[in-house]
């Protein structure tokens, strides 16, 4: 929604030092700013909206609840993503999709093709709500005061009328928050009272740094969704069944064929653009996914690089394994 009455007061890191010095600092970030790569809301209703999800996208439509919202994307056949997103349940029969928002277009475009014959619409739902990404040593309690209740757990989702909430991660708490129009200023103004303001940058940053990985407009259609690490973070679901693309994503799952994955990097300068091409000893060894930068001249990046590459250069910690032994079969 439009939020011409917020003042945002770090819109990227050259109006600080260091993006990593806001760690330890509770921070509010705008995520549908009029930033690039801001975030938007595509809603799904109607009564077959689960069921027409469940064969659609790579998460399980069974574990997405009032209380557990879901990781995931959507696929061509050919087991390219589309988009990945974050998928909440608002009421019984209605769904939102948060994602960026440059790709809100293109999911809608393509879901649209399956869904003529299903009892359910899609709409672009952003302006309809606030999108706020809170982190940092306050953000617990300050979400507990203003939706009466804290997640504690990955991706666990608690409800009431100020709006959802949703843990992004545990271990270094941040909180997604979506929040309806009419509750929007009295939200903001609580969660925002001694906090830094900034727009999603700094929240793309996070990403980042917990390795969760963005279809972006220049990337559609161009990495399946194992490249993405999706099935490190529950965006993948290999029992529930059929869905398009289902099976390529099962195949490089199974049949160990994946030779890439998606890492954390950094490097100098201006941060590149998604699926700019990441180079080693001039050699091409893979694509990026995501890149922001933390200081002036400094950027980190998520980036799918192929597994052999990645043995003979520097990469930055994320909070789980990437290598060819995580898959399943090979255990």
């Amino acid at each position: 929604m439009h939020t011409e009455w917020i003042n945002i007061s770090i819109n990227t890191p050259t109006n600080t030092n260091d993006f990593k010095q806001l760690s330890d600092a509770t921070v509010v970030s705008v995520l549908d700013s009029d930033a690039s790569n801001s975030y938007g809301l595509l809603e799904i209703a109607g009564i077959d909206s689960a069921k027409f999800l469940q064969g659609q996208i790579t998460c399980n439509m069974q574990d997405i609840t009032l209380q557990q919202s879901r990781l995931g994307a959507h696929c061509t056949h050919k087991g390219r993503m589309v988009a990945s997103f974050c998928l909440f349940q608002t009421s019984e029969n209605s769904y939102l999709f948060c994602l960026p928002k440059q790709t809100l277009p293109a999911l809608q475009k393509s879901l649209g093709k399956y869904i003529v014959f299903s009892k359910a619409k899609l709409r672009d739902a952003s302006d309809e709500y606030l999108e706020l990404g809170i982190s940092g040593s306050q953000a617990a309690q300050k979400i507990s005061t203003v939706f009466g209740k804290a997640p504690t757990s990955a991706q666990e989702q608690h409800r009431n009328e100020n709006g959802t909430v949703i843990c992004v991660d545990k271990n270094a708490p941040r909180f997604l928050c979506i929040i309806p129009a009419a509750q929007a200023k009295t939200v903001f103004d609580a969660l925002s009272a001694d906090a830094t303001i900034t727009d999603c940058h700094y929240w793309h940053w996070l990403n980042i740094r917990d390795g969760i990985g963005e279809v972006r407009e220049q990337t559609i259609e161009e990495f399946i969704p194992q490249m993405l690490n999706m099935q490190l973070l529950d965006g993948i679901s290999f029992t529930k069944g059929c869905y398009t693309g289902q099976e390529i994503v099962a195949r490089m799952q199974y049949r160990g064929t994946l030779k890439k994955g998606m890492y954390r990097i950094a490097g100098s300068g201006t941060a590149p653009l998604p699926n700019e091409q990441v180079f080693h000893e001039e050699q091409s060894i893979g694509h990026m996914v995501m890149a922001e930068n933390i200081t002036v001249d400094q950027w980190e990046a998520l980036a799918v690089i192929t597994h052999e590459a990645v043995q003979h250069m520097t990469v930055l910690p994320l909070p789980y394994a990437v290598t060819p032994s995580e898959n399943p079969a090979q255990q």
